[in-house]
């Protein structure tokens, strides 16, 4: 399953990693918030209708599931850092780019963007079990959109986890 996971890279990673993480991303202390868990493949489902909606989107089209993170502020594009001891690079966004994609991708298609809409679209899903598997991007973009606002309320980075 995928989250999203606003917090510290101990949130997401094992303890040796997570440190060695933390030098690239260091994050201040906070509640730690868990976005309900979704399909994986929401995420390329959802990267590929934004794509088709959006001129551009690479805050969204550009980082895969798999250690990522979106850091407060503004940054150009994705970079990929390596991190010691671990084969494959980090991929950093800016988080308020990523805020500003999800807006213009829910104007665009009619989704919602308010925390109570978008709660009650979350649980239309959850509490539905013959939804669990349709509408998986729309299911992805809601659990970002919650978890990419928590993330820059408290001014702490947004982790894409698989667990």
């Amino acid at each position: 399953m995928l989250e999203f996971v606003a917090g510290s890279a101990s949130e997401v990673f094992p303890a040796d990693m997570a440190e060695s993480i933390e030098r690239i991303v260091p994050s201040a202390a906070a509640d730690v918030y868990r976005s309900e868990p979704v399909d994986p493949r929401g995420w390329a489902q959802l990267q590929s209708r934004v794509m088709r909606t959006l001129d551009a989107a690479p805050q969204i089209a550009g980082i895969d599931a798999y250690q990522s993170v979106y850091v407060p502020g503004p940054r150009n594009g994705v970079e990929r850092v390596a991190v010691p001891n671990v084969a494959d690079p980090l991929e950093i966004g800016s988080l308020d780019s990523l805020l500003g994609e999800l807006r213009a991708f829910a104007e665009k298609a009619a989704l919602p963007i308010d925390d109570v809409e978008l709660m009650q679209l979350a649980a239309h899903y959850l509490e539905n079990d013959a939804l669990i598997d349709q509408d998986l991007d729309v299911q992805t973009y809601v659990q970002l959109m919650l978890a990419a606002k928590q993330s820059a309320a408290h001014g702490v980075p947004l982790w894409i986890a698989i667990e």
